[in-house]
Formats: structure tokens, sequence, C-alpha cells
């Protein structure tokens, strides 16, 4: 799969090495050669097609190739905002919609909905530091801690937002996860 999409004449122009939009950058594992990943700027596609309006989508698709034909993928919203408020969870929603919806499903399902291509796992993120703490924790399991003891009323608002909203793609029932920076650390499933 990783082969295709990098063959992919439609895909070259959004081919990335790096994860980073707004200023927020996701790691990716130093075991990890960029030859087993493919990374696709899923919104500056969008945008190249030169579309009156074009749909909204995700900033990142990275598929990583996990051997014997399985993989990981990992759907990535990057935002920089300086407090939740500013976190639009129905146009996030929408943006993880399209791309699943019309992105994977249908302008490329010859290379998604390949069935010969085994999914271990599918990884849906929306990446911000919206409460200005990043660097300041380990680990968001950390960073959720802290916000638990100040504030249970807002501690988990934004996680719980997100996850009103199931997706199914391939026969799986997938939610968006909130992360900081650098995580989630791209890496290989074995």
């Amino acid at each position: 799969m990783v082969q295709q999409i990098k063959s992919c004449k439609q895909l070259m122009p959004y081919l990335r090495e790096t994860i980073e939009d707004e200023g927020i950058e996701v790691g990716i594992s130093e075991h990890l050669i960029l030859d087993k990943l493919a990374i696709v700027k899923v919104d500056d596609y969008y945008a190249g097609l030169h579309l009156a309006a074009p749909p909204k989508a995700i900033d990142y698709l990275v598929v990583v190739d996990c051997e014997c034909n399985s993989f990981v993928m990992y759907l990535l919203e990057l935002k920089n905002v300086n407090s939740p408020k500013f976190l639009d969870i129905k146009a996030i929603h929408e943006k993880f919609d399209n791309t699943i919806s019309d992105f994977l499903s249908k302008r490329f399902a010859g290379i998604f909905m390949n069935d010969s291509f085994k999914y271990k796992e599918i990884l849906l993120y929306l990446v911000s530091d919206a409460y200005g703490l990043c660097g300041k924790y380990e680990s968001y399991n950390e960073y959720r801690n802290f916000r638990e003891r100040i504030n249970k009323r807002d501690s988990l608002k934004t996680e719980m937002n997100l996850g009103n909203k199931m997706f199914r793609f391939r026969g799986k029932i997938l939610k968006i996860s909130y992360d900081m920076p650098p995580n989630p650390i791209i890496k290989r499933i074995s």
C-alpha cells in the first residue's frame, strides 16, 4: 500500500516527509524508515483540485507498513489554538467524515479499500495544545490527571465532544482521540 500511495500520480505532489501544520508537529518514531511509511497532506490535495467549494479535509493521512500486507493508518488534524473554545468540533468531525467517505472510500478506493491490505489499526487524532501545556508534562495521561484535579467539569470536554461522533471504515468503528504534540508518535505496530 505504501508503494501504491507513493507511485500514485495524483498523490505524488502531496507526499511529505514530516508532519507539521500551523506550528504543530507530530513525531515519527526514530526506528521507522521513510520507505515504510507514506505521509499525504490531504487538505492540500483538495486545495489542488481548484474546486469552487473544496470539501473540508483533515491535514494528514499517514500509512505505516507493518509487514505481510498489514498496515496502520493515522488520520491527523492539527490545530494551533490557544484555548479549547476555539476548537470547532463540528468542523473537525466534518473533516474526518469527508476524508473517510470521499478521499479513502471513493477517490482512492483502489488503494484504501483494497481487500488485499489489512489494517492492524486505524487511528484518528486531533493534535493540539489548546490548553497551552505542551512540554510541561511527559504524557497526555499526566496532563489529563492534572486537568481532572483542577477542573473536573472541563477536563475531558474536548475529548468527550470529539468522541460523540463515530466513524466507520472497512468494518471498523472509529472515534477521534485528542493528543498533544509531539504525540501521537507515528510508529509501526507489530
